[in-house]
């Protein structure tokens, strides 16, 4: 027979160990969600006879990259609803098929740039996604499948993208969100 302390500790000490802490459950506020930057756009041309090299791309790294997005300001609530690591953006204008070697080399600077910053809970995936490169049938979806290899599969990648941009399967798996734009000119852009 169990005497009737020993019974009433053990009691005890089951209820306090199933109780759950109200405290642990809330999120903690002053730890943001750690959001990467990182995307190539372009709109190729494969008819013309000119090649886009590295320097159209005007690539921005780390913090100058914020500045291209105004929702992004320092004064804006986005802002401040996330920890924000930019790693590479580069837009060209509209032109001829990019060269393997400036599509290599952008991608080399902004995947050494993600690797610096890791973990992430999110990954915002600025492309056009009509770009064409010698020798890549699927630039956009070599560059996320890059992208994923390096940050991982538990981080949401959210792709934003030309509303007539190519959405390729494997850009399609990668990517956990695609939003386009819907407005000519893109009006709507920053939304």
């Amino acid at each position: 027979m169990i005497r009737p302390s020993l019974f009433l500790l053990c009691l005890v000490t089951l209820f306090l160990s199933c109780r759950r802490s109200t405290k642990s459950l809330e999120p903690d506020a002053t730890v943001l969600p750690r959001i990467a930057i990182a995307g190539l756009a372009i709109e190729s041309s494969t008819f013309s006879p000119a090649t886009t090299d590295e320097q159209a791309f005007h690539a921005r790294t780390g913090d100058s990259i914020l500045t291209a997005y105004s929702f992004l300001a320092t004064d804006s609530p986005h802002y401040k609803r996330a920890q924000w690591l930019p790693a590479l953006v580069g837009r060209a204008i509209p032109g001829g098929i990019v060269t393997r070697e400036a599509y290599e080399s952008l991608m080399d600077k902004m995947l050494t740039r993600l690797r610096q910053n890791l973990p992430y809970d999110g990954l915002f995936f600025d492309i056009h996604g009509a770009m064409s490169v010698v020798g890549l049938d699927d630039p956009e979806g070599d560059m996320i499948q890059r992208i994923r290899n390096v940050i991982g599969y538990e981080t949401i990648i959210s792709t934003s993208m030309d509303l007539h941009g190519n959405v390729s399967h494997r850009l399609a798996q990668q990517s956990d969100l695609i939003t386009c734009y819907r407005m000519a000119p893109h009006e709507d852009a920053m939304q």
